[in-house]
Order: C-alpha cells, then structure tokens, then sequence
C-alpha cells in the first residue's frame, strides 16, 4: 500500500467537497465532536499562518462516476472546521486578538486569498483495501498522548481568565526560549500556562498550595471576571516577570531559580516586597517584610548561597530548609513556605 505525502490548498478541499469528491466520516470514523472554541483555535492557527497536523485520506476511483472519492482516516475534525469556517458557519472567538469575531465574509480580500491557499500536509493511501486503513487510523490513534490538565482547560473554556493567561504566556517567549523556565516538549503541551496561571492565582488570592487541581478550580472560579478585572491583574503579574527577569536573569538564567519551582516563587516574592501580592498562611513567616521593597544588593549577596546550597545538595548546612524543600514535593504549602521565606528574606530591603 503506497502512501504519498503531499500538500492541498484549503481550496483543493472545498473542491472536492463540493464535488461530492471528499468523504468525511467513513464508518471507522467518528462524527462531529469538536467544540466551538477548538474550531475557533484551528481557524485562528490556520489565519496566523502557523503549520496545522497532517491530513490522511484513502484516495479510490470511483468506477461509476469515473473520479477521484478521497476518504478522510485521519484529520475530519479540523477538516469540518475548515470547511464550515469557509461556508461562514462558525465566528472566530472574540479573544482571538487579531480575528475576534469574524466570519469568512468578515475578512480582507487578501486574507480569504490566504486562507483558501493555505497548504495542508496530506498523506494520500493510494487504492488501500480496508483493513489497511483500519490498521493505519489504528496505528495513528496508538501515539496519541494523554491531554494534559492544561490541554484540556484550554479546549473547554473560552472566558477571559483563560485568554489572560494565555496571552501572557504568549508574550513571555523568553522564558521558555532562552530560559526553559519550563522546557520546550513541556511547553508544547502547555504545561507553562500552568506556571502563568500560578502567578496569577498568587496575586489575585496570595501564595498557596500548587498543582494543576488548584489552577482549574482557579479558572473555574472565575469564568464570571470580565476582561477589565484580568486586564489589570495582567499588568501586575507582567511587571513583576519582568523586574524578575531584568533583575536576576543575566545572573541566575541557568540556576534554580529559572527551573519552574522556584522561579514562581521568586516573581512571587518580588511581588510580595513590592506589596503587590497579598499575604496569605503561607507568607507568615515573612508578612513583616511585605512592601519592604526590592534590594538588588542583598539579592547579589544572598540568592547566590541560595542556588549553591542547591547544587551543592547541601541538606546540613544554614539553607537546608530551602535545599529540602526544593527536592520535594514544590507545589505543597510544606515545601513552598520554607523556601518562600527563604527567597523574601534574601531580597528584600
């Protein structure tokens, strides 16, 4: 059975649909399941001119009608967006920040010439029987990975909690480019909204207890904030992962202070010595140093003992605590608190 990669405009696709040439949901096929907001992302991606997965379809002639009849096995999901999107059924969700709102016939000219010649990558299986088809869609849904807790956080909500810390996170590339704050493959899935989202339960509602049950009980709580409410939050949590990063990136980038742990808690404690995030059980042991401000010296005498004492494995010396804590479970109140305290009285004036 040869399969041959290709690419097809999006036009190619509307062809073949409207030439009854293009069968969606053969039976080893499920039927329309995607939700509006997902729909809305693939067009949003597809306008970005940013890749889409590969498409594979079985290609067989049609004896009677003497043409090509092109069954989707993989890719009928983002293959139905597209051509509903075309066929102005579906209105790009309102967050997206460029196409917020619009259908097809909303675009520019030149945007529906650039969506409509968007190149899809397309695996055609030439003449396969049946159970070669099965055994690829079988093979194909066997590397399906899990979806992570903030995949599917993304995928189910569409309210401006979701969109603030997805666009913050957007617009700090460099903590995942250059610092890999969180590393790339876990980027990907979308594992450093999680630490966004983090920052922002902290200055909403003070430091407390992590994990991804804590952030999607966070958005849930607030699917009734309006844009104006994440707007300002926003300004707060963006300004202190910028003095963070300005302040100690140069010299701390390839520390434990840059890995996720610890990196959320030392924008926290910028914030908390700024008087920007509120105290909360966790912070106790510091709350006299709150709004105290940042001192840059301190920081350059004590955050470097700190990061030693850790990659030293140092669990007998002054910072033991502080060394413990970041070796265990990071996201628990009993691990946070410890090593918080550790992090405010080194930089605070």
């Amino acid at each position: 059975m040869p399969s041959i990669p290709q690419t097809f405009s999006i036009s190619d696709f509307l062809t073949w649909d409207r030439q009854k040439q293009l069968e969606l949901q053969p039976q080893f096929q499920r039927g329309s399941v995607w939700t509006p907001q997902a729909q809305s992302f693939l067009i949003d991606t597809i306008l970005r001119e940013l890749p889409i997965p590969a498409v594979y379809i079985r290609t067989r002639i049609d004896a009677v009608t003497q043409s090509s009849i092109r069954e989707v096995v993989d890719g009928q999901q983002r293959l139905r967006a597209i051509l509903a999107f075309a066929a102005n059924e579906i209105r790009i969700s309102s967050r997206s920040p460029d196409f917020g709102g619009q259908r097809y016939n909303d675009l520019t000219q030149d945007r529906k010439d650039a969506f409509l010649s968007y190149n899809i990558s397309t695996v055609q299986l030439l003449n396969a029987s049946d159970a070669e088809v099965l055994e690829v869609f079988a093979r194909l849904n066997s590397y399906s990975v899990k979806v992570t807790p903030a995949e599917l956080r993304h995928a189910k909500f569409d309210e401006p909690v979701k969109w603030a810390i997805w666009n913050t996170t957007r617009e700090n590339g460099a903590l995942w480019d250059q610092f890999h704050v969180v590393s790339l493959r876990d980027s990907v899935r979308l594992k450093n909204t999680t630490l966004i989202a983090e920052l922002y339960m902290a200055i909403a509602n003070g430091l407390g207890d992590g994990g991804e049950d804590k952030v999607s009980g966070f958005y849930k709580n607030n699917i009734r904030r309006d844009e104006t409410y994440f707007a300002n939050l926003t300004a707060i949590v963006q300004k202190n992962i910028d003095i963070t990063v300005g302040a100690f990136g140069p010299s701390f980038g390839g520390t434990t202070f840059f890995d996720a742990p610890n990196f959320l808690l030392l924008v926290c404690a910028v914030a908390f010595v700024a008087g920007e995030m509120p105290s909360s059980a966790l912070t106790a042991d510091v709350d006299n140093k709150r709004g105290r401000g940042l001192s840059h010296t301190n920081a350059a005498n004590n955050l470097p003992l700190l990061a030693m004492a850790v990659e030293n494995d140092d669990i007998y010396g002054p910072y033991a605590t502080f060394v413990v804590g970041t070796k265990s479970s990071t996201q628990r109140t009993s691990s946070r608190r410890p090593r918080f305290a550790a992090i405010v009285n080194a930089i605070a004036a």
